[in-house]
């Protein structure tokens, strides 16, 4: 057996004991870690989007906030694009959704912190399993720092797309402008030909 299938069936192992609803083994974190460097991100993936108990490994730590363990499988991952399908395998009750229905302020704030400003709105728009986005699951069971964190993340995600849409639309104004120019400057310096009549 390689170390990389020795390193997927020990993360398989490692997420079945933490996963177990009735006596959950909580993982040696150092271990984790060193498991998680030497897979790629489509083996964890692999891995971490399967339900234990009918959960992922995700929605169990979101729910438990267990934030240690959030924080290690999301750092691990190396782009937000693997972490957003980390975060969205079970699309009805995402992570998101769990942390903001029992109130696990920081584990909120760990999942949207790793994720593009694109990417937090996505997440915070999705409606859950009872119709209910992660706002309205923590303002309807009164969890108003996980509300107030949620609302803050919001309009700063939506700053920040709005300024990135705005640097784009300038950026293409601005290439727009060089192409006008160059095409001013090569009408202008063609030599005027006056025609000879003979």
């Amino acid at each position: 057996m390689s170390s990389t299938q020795s390193a997927e069936q020990l993360l398989q192992d490692m997420m079945t004991q933490y996963c177990k609803w009735a006596s959950p083994v909580y993982p040696d974190m150092k271990k984790l870690r060193e498991v998680l460097t030497l897979l790629s991100d489509e083996q964890k993936l692999h891995i971490l989007q399967q339900k234990y108990s009918g959960w992922t490994p995700l929605n169990h730590a979101a729910a438990s906030d267990g934030t240690e363990i959030i924080s290690t499988l999301l750092t691990y991952a190396q782009s937000s694009a693997y972490r957003l399908k980390l975060l969205m395998v079970d699309k009805d009750e995402t992570p998101l959704h769990l942390a903001a229905h029992f109130g696990h302020t920081e584990s909120v704030k760990m999942i949207l912190d790793c994720l593009t400003a694109d990417q937090q709105i996505q997440i915070m728009s999705l409606p859950g399993r009872d119709g209910e986005t992660a706002i309205q699951k923590a303002e309807r069971r009164r969890k108003t720092d996980t509300m107030r964190v949620l609302r803050e993340y919001q309009h700063r995600a939506v700053l920040m797309r709005e300024q990135e849409q705005r640097r784009r639309q300038q950026e293409q104004q601005r290439i727009n402008d060089e192409k006008t120019r160059q095409r001013l400057s090569g009408i202008n310096a063609q030599p005027n030909i006056v025609p000879v009549v003979i």
